[in-house]
């Protein structure tokens, strides 16, 4: 299957502060509290904690994809797949903002991936140097209730929050189960009695937030197995401009 996507990752070690524009405050940190990144959670029973940040990245992605028998002159299809080429909207895209976190305590070898994506008119983005970005972030990154992208890189109708772990010889993913757009679950109800809440998101310096948030999902294998994810905590470290820095 041939995927065209746009993605822009940068690995923390190779990352370069940016001189950036201020964005609006939504509250003031104390510099004294924690505000080391970590994420931590209870698998079918068993406690996992990241606590270490080693990408940061943007990007785009076709949404509403739908199958056709031809090429479409002009446009570059998302997937190629199934003796099909696969077509998004053309007037709007994905973004998404996401983060790879590993341990340094626990659980090493194992790393999980987070993304926050939302749909955007394109005419409504920006075209940076690799990839469309809107004016900041605080969209994507604000209190309350947040959906799940449940069909993220196949149909990306659903905007929302993905999570991934890889480790252990397995890919685990709240997304839904299936290798490529063509051969996957169908199956919409896979969140149903999940939930992710932002609880806060306060303001440290410049274009540099702590976003707290709490939640509980489910996460399937290849072969749709399930595993339950509770008592979810997150503390990460964000950029509000444009995620491309890490806060030292």
């Amino acid at each position: 299957m041939k995927i065209s996507k746009n993605y822009f990752i940068i690995p923390i070690l190779v990352c370069v502060l940016m001189s950036c524009k201020k964005t609006s405050t939504i509250d003031s940190v104390d510099l004294q509290q924690n505000t080391t990144d970590s994420i931590s959670f209870s698998m079918n029973n068993t406690l996992y904690s990241f606590n270490e940040t080693y990408s940061v990245g943007v990007g785009n992605s076709q949404i509403n994809v739908k199958p056709y028998n031809e090429a479409i002159a002009g446009r570059t299809y998302a997937y190629g797949t199934a003796g099909k080429l696969w077509y998004g909207t053309p007037d709007s895209t994905m973004y998404s903002s996401f983060f790879g976190l590993s341990s340094t305590t626990k659980n090493r070898g194992i790393t999980l991936e987070i993304y926050f994506n939302k749909k955007y008119k394109i005419s409504d983005l920006t075209k940076s140097t690799f990839v469309m970005i809107p004016e900041d972030q605080s969209k994507i990154f604000k209190p309350g209730k947040q959906p799940f992208a449940i069909d993220f890189e196949k149909e990306n109708t659903r905007e929302g929050v993905v999570l991934t772990i890889f480790g252990e010889g397995k890919i685990l993913s709240s997304k839904k189960p299936g290798f490529s757009i063509a051969m996957q679950s169908h199956r919409m109800d896979i969140q149903d009695n999940s939930s992710f809440e932002i609880l806060k998101v306060d303001h440290i310096k410049g274009d540099d937030y702590l976003m707290e948030a709490v939640f509980s999902l489910n996460l399937f294998d290849e072969q749709e197995n399930l595993y339950r994810v509770e008592q979810g905590f997150i503390r990460k470290r964000i950029n509000m401009l444009r995620n491309w820095s890490p806060i030292n």
